[in-house]
């Protein structure tokens, strides 16, 4: 568990004197129970908005972003499925 995690979870928040390394993000929770990953640079806003930190994570690069926060994302469209053509809408 980061020092940044400890802070993000501790109420009520005070953020930590450094800021977060450029790959550490955390699993925020909405008011809702949905939860998703975002930086842990902007936990302050987050938290402010009244969200929680539930977790977190290091993510060293952006495939293993778009991996992690979108699974499937980089398979190929299910047969029958239409894709865009130079950014136009099908017919």
């Amino acid at each position: 568990m980061s020092d940044w995690l400890t802070a993000a979870q501790t109420d009520p928040y005070r953020a930590p004197a450094a800021t977060p390394p450029g790959d550490l993000y955390f699993t925020y929770q909405r008011h809702d129970g949905d939860s998703f990953i975002a930086s842990a640079a902007n936990a302050e806003n987050y938290l402010l908005q009244g969200f929680t930190v539930t977790g977190e994570q290091t993510l060293s690069d952006s495939e293993t972003f778009r991996d992690t926060v979108s699974p499937g994302s980089s398979q190929p469209p299910v047969d029958g499925a239409t894709a865009p053509v130079n950014g136009e809408t099908p017919a």
